[in-house]
């Protein structure tokens, strides 16, 4: 069996996420209504968690999950267990997720809110992976950049395990 790699520390994740605040917090200060983040779960629990605390404008939190990966790690159609629980008519949003790679769940959920009439999408990932065939959608604020290995950590699983591993690694 491999030995898992650190690509990123503890240290480096949260420098990231600091650096990525603060370009929120810049780009929606003075807005005339709280931001509503949603959280895509499962993955993006752990950033979502270490990123609230470091964004200063006002902000409400709600949460969606949708998947394509059903406990493996080939992606297939798009499920939707959970959609949020807030209005999005009119509302200005910021999806948080863990990864993006291919980008269909994320370019799903980003049309799925504007279907609902939000104002305004933006999107933040921790790590975007470079894969040769770049994603269907891009981000609008990127923690870090990984190779395309399979990784895990900091939210991220390894066959469900591991999502508390304190950074980013791969094997």
């Amino acid at each position: 069996m491999s030995q898992p790699e650190c690509l990123y520390s503890l240290a480096q994740v949260d420098a990231a996420l600091e650096t990525m605040a603060a370009k929120i917090n810049a780009d929606y200060a003075g807005a005339s209504s709280p931001l509503l983040v949603l959280v895509l779960l499962k993955g993006a629990l752990v950033t979502a968690g270490a990123l609230l605390p470091k964004l200063k404008v006002p902000l409400e939190v709600d949460y969606l999950h949708a998947s394509r990966y059903r406990d493996n790690s080939a992606g297939d159609e798009l499920r939707w267990l959970a959609k949020p629980h807030s209005e999005l008519a009119g509302r200005t949003l910021l999806i948080v997720d863990d990864i993006l790679d291919q980008g269909v769940t994320l370019r799903e959920v980003v049309n799925y809110c504007l279907d609902q009439q939000a104002s305004s999408v933006s999107t933040a990932v921790l790590v975007h992976k470079q894969l040769t065939k770049p994603a269907v959608v891009e981000a609008d604020y990127v923690g870090l950049t990984v190779p395309d290995r399979y990784v895990y950590g900091f939210g991220m699983d390894n066959n469900e395990l591991d999502r508390n591993a304190p950074g980013i690694f791969t094997l």
